[in-house]
Formats: C-alpha cells, structure tokens, sequence
C-alpha cells in the first residue's frame, strides 16, 4: 500500500518538475500571442512608438488606440517568410543603437519632431542598413494597414456596405466632399 502511494506521489512530483519551466512570469513576456519571434517587452514598446510616430492621434484615433502594432507583430509572425522575419528583427534591434549615434538620446526620449526627422532620415538615407530599411518599411507599410482595416475606420470614417448602391442606385451622381466614402468598395 506504501508504494502505490509514494509512485502516486513520485507522479505528481515529476509531473509538477516537468510544467514548472512554463511558469515564467518574467517581465519580458510580450503582451501580444507570437510563436516564431522572440521579442522582449523593450522592442513591443519601440515598435508601439513608432506606430504613434507614423500615425498620431488626432481628432480620430491614432494607429496606438486601434492596436495597430498587434497587428503588425501578428503579420510579422505568421505571415512572413523566416528571412523577412530575421531581417525585421535585426533591423529592429539596430534602430536603437543607430538613434543613440544620430541623436545622442533613445527613441523614447525624443519629441514628435525629432522622431519624425529621424525616421525620415532613415528612410531616404542612402548609408541605411538593408535590415534597419526593411523593418522601417514594413513598419509603416503594415501599420498603416492595420490601421486602415480596424473596426474603427472601416465603420466609422468609411462605412461599409456589403452592397454597395444596394436600394439607393442612381445612375447620375455628384460627388459631394464632406459625405464620408468607403475607399474599399
């Protein structure tokens, strides 16, 4: 009766051994579900404050409001080749030290201006790393999709119709500036 009991417990022991490295409560975690990409909380933070830098808040929310860096982290993940990923992190790992050289602060610590002159010097800069150049494209390039496809936008700026003109068709038509249109269809 004692061995049943000590190999029931002896289970139970391993059993918690083998769970306990998944419980890592560590600060560094990212908050956004990535599988193939190892990112710390430091690089969430960057990539969120240049999705502020590109698209501010203004009258509308801004491209941080509508969680447009989850989407870029989700892209990054699951929709983009292992060489692109590489590339997007190693661009994203020397922006840091790159901004340090040119400006002499860390991102997080320059106004809206200086971000904007630092980004816009990266880009058009012939001497830009391919790396640094491609996570700073596809930055934008998939912030500004995410931003334009959030529920925000898509039914509130553009409202959109499964049909289009459905009971309202008019065969002539003005256009009129001040009425809101769905760019997408």
């Amino acid at each position: 009766m004692n061995r049943r009991n000590a190999l029931k417990s002896l289970g139970f022991v391993a059993g918690g051994i083998l769970l306990f490295p998944s419980c890592d409560y560590s600060d560094e975690k990212v908050s956004t579900i990535i599988n193939k990409l190892k990112t710390t909380s430091e690089e969430e933070k960057l990539v969120t404050q240049l999705v502020g830098t590109i698209l501010p808040e203004t009258d509308i929310p801004g491209g941080v409001s509508l969680k447009a860096q989850n989407f870029i982290w989700v892209i990054i993940d699951d929709s983009t080749s292992k060489k692109n990923q590489n590339a997007f992190m190693n661009g994203l790992r020397m922006f840091h030290q790159k901004v340090r050289k040119n400006s002499g602060k860390k991102f997080d610590n320059l106004n809206s201006n200086e971000k904007l002159n630092i980004l816009q010097s990266f880009i058009d800069g012939k001497n830009t790393d391919s790396d640094l150049l491609t996570f700073l494209c596809t930055t934008k390039r998939l912030a500004i999709s995410g931003y334009m496809n959030s529920e925000y936008i898509l039914t509130e700026q553009m409202p959109y119709k499964l049909v289009p003109g459905a009971f309202t068709y008019e065969t002539c038509k003005s256009i009129d500036n001040t009425k809101k249109i769905n760019i997408h269809g």
